[in-house]
């Protein structure tokens, strides 16, 4: 029997982590930020856009108050996934929070020209983790020129979940929440344009086989709840990128 998601609400995908994104059936390209609630303490993980900002508090403000969000995970720096985060301190910052933003270095360059006042937590220059207050480890796996030299995923050992940032999305307008039969096909068909390099790709999926994902949350397209070393494999053996135009120019 198929149990019908109302997408109009927040989604808890895990114990303690949701879904806080939006259902726009005219949109091919779905943004998925993600909110992970543990002990009290929230982390935010690529807040989207401005204009889905309103669609995405009110989903949040369900769930937790502004106060706990203490992290905002942003993987790389386009404005999909960090135009919101000025919007988002006014709100953490108005009520007396604060938050550190977490991404890499090269990113956090270019992040700052969106009028941030948060400090930055480098995940290169942390040890690729970040420990919570409960002492639960967010691992950052090292993804380089997927599609910005300085992106990086982030696995939680305790859900099984990968969220992936770009990585294992798609474009789509027959979108769900949780990947169809026909996802695998329009998610290769994303990695091959955006993705510089077969070796790129390859050397980030031998990365990925080492861990016991359960679950890839990416910050496009579907979740990816059955199935999972299939995705890892269809990416490992793509050709992408430069080696689509082989034979092309000069």
């Amino acid at each position: 029997m198929t149990v019908e998601i109302n997408t109009n609400e927040p989604v808890e995908i895990a114990k303690g982590i949701h879904w806080i994104g939006f259902d726009d059936r005219k949109a091919g390209f779905h943004c998925n930020p993600y909110l992970l609630v543990d002990d009290g303490q929230a982390i935010l993980f690529d807040p989207g856009s401005v204009p889905h900002f309103p669609l995405v508090l009110q989903k949040l403000v369900k769930i937790i108050n502004l106060d706990q969000i203490t992290h905002i995970i942003v993987t790389h720096q386009d404005p999909d996934l960090c135009g919101a985060i000025p919007r988002f301190e006014e709100l953490i910052y108005g009520v007396g929070g604060s938050a550190q933003i977490v991404t890499h270095t090269r990113a956090s360059v270019l992040i700052q020209h969106y009028g941030v006042r948060s400090e930055f937590y480098g995940v290169d220059q942390n040890d690729w983790k970040l420990t919570l207050r409960s002492g639960r480890e967010l691992k950052f796996v090292f993804t380089p020129y997927m599609h910005f030299p300085g992106a990086f995923m982030t696995f939680d050992a305790v859900s099984g979940i990968l969220f992936s940032g770009d990585v294992f999305g798609a474009f789509s307008f027959d979108w769900s929440l949780y990947a169809n039969d026909y996802y695998l096909e329009a998610m290769k068909a994303f990695h091959e344009n955006y993705m510089p390099t077969t070796q790129i790709v390859r050397r980030a999926m031998e990365k990925l086989e080492k861990l016991p994902i359960r679950m890839i949350a990416p910050q496009h397209g579907s979740i990816i709840n059955r199935g999972v070393k299939d995705y890892i494999a269809a990416l490992k053996e793509l050709r992408c990128g430069d080696y689509m135009f082989e034979g092309e120019g000069v």
